[in-house]
C-alpha cells in the first residue's frame, strides 16, 4: 500500500543553519510545519520558540520566518551566534529575535553578549535591529489563535469557495457557528471558515479566542 496518495506534495526542508538535538535532557525539542501551501518544516529548542514561531506566521506584515540563523561576527568572523528567528517584513525589515525565558535575563553574561552580538548585527548589516522575546510577550489569545490557525493548514478549495459564496453576502457580522449552519458542510465548513479567518478573508470582530460563538465579518479576498 502506497504511504502517499498521487499528488501529495511533502512540506519544504528547514533552512536553519544548524540542527537542533533530536532530545535532550533539560528542555524539550520540536518539530513543526509552518506557512502557506504545503509549508515548511521548522524545529525549535523549546516550547516558548515554537510559541513565538507560531505567532510571527500569524503577524499580517510578516512574510518570511527563518529558524536557527547563524551569525558570524569579529573582526575576523571567529564569532558565532544563533538566533532563533529572522523575521522578513512586508517593509522589507529584517529583525533579528532571540528568544529566551525570564529567569535567563538575570544573567550579566547573557545579557553583556547580547549587546556585543547586537552592535555586530549593525555593524555588518546582518538585520534591522535585534530582539528580545521571553514568555512575558506572548498574548495567550493571539497564541491559540495561532496554533488554531495551524491546526487547519490544509485547504478544502471547494468548501472555501462555499463559504465565500456566502460570506460575501453578509450584512453585518455573525457567530462562526451561525456562518457554519448557513454553508451546510458541517465540519467541513467549520474548518473552510477557519481558513478564512487565517487568511484575513474574514476577520473576528473582538480580539477573542475563537470559537463557534466568536463573531466574524466579511473582509473580501486579501491580495
Amino acid at each position: 500500500m502506497p504511504i502517499f496518495s498521487e499528488g501529495t506534495v511533502l512540506p519544504e526542508h528547514s533552512r536553519a543553519d544548524r540542527k537542533i538535538q533530536n532530545v535532550s535532557k533539560w528542555h524539550c525539542t520540536a518539530h513543526a510545519v509552518r506557512g502557506a501551501g504545503p509549508g515548511r518544516r521548522m524545529q525549535g529548542e523549546s516550547k516558548l520558540e515554537m510559541d513565538h514561531q507560531a505567532i510571527q506566521f500569524l503577524q499580517p506584515d510578516v512574510v518570511d520566518v527563518v529558524e536557527q540563523v547563524e551569525f558570524k561576527f569579529g573582526w575576523r568572523n571567529e564569532t558565532r551566534h544563533v538566533f532563533d528567528m529572522l523575521v522578513t517584513t512586508t517593509a522589507g525589515e529584517q529583525i533579528a529575535y532571540t528568544v529566551k525565558p525570564t529567569s535567563r535575563l538575570n544573567s550579566k553574561d547573557f545579557l553583556g553578549k547580547m549587546q556585543v552580538v547586537a552592535w555586530w548585527v549593525q555593524k555588518k548589516e546582518f538585520a534591522s535591529s535585534v530582539r528580545l522575546l521571553t514568555e512575558a510577550d506572548i498574548d495567550p489569545i493571539v497564541l491559540h489563535n495561532a496554533n488554531l490557525n495551524a491546526a487547519v493548514h490544509d485547504s478544502d478549495p471547494e468548501a472555501e469557495i462555499a463559504v465565500r459564496e456566502v460570506a460575501r453576502n453578509l450584512r453585518g457580522s455573525v457567530t462562526i457557528r451561525t456562518l457554519t449552519q448557513e454553508v451546510g458542510l458541517k465540519e467541513r465548513g467549520y474548518r473552510a471558515i477557519l481558513r478564512l479567518i487565517s487568511n484575513r478573508e474574514l476577520r473576528s470582530v473582538h480580539h477573542e479566542r475563537t470559537t463557534p460563538h466568536t463573531l466574524i465579518e466579511w473582509k473580501g479576498i486579501q491580495s
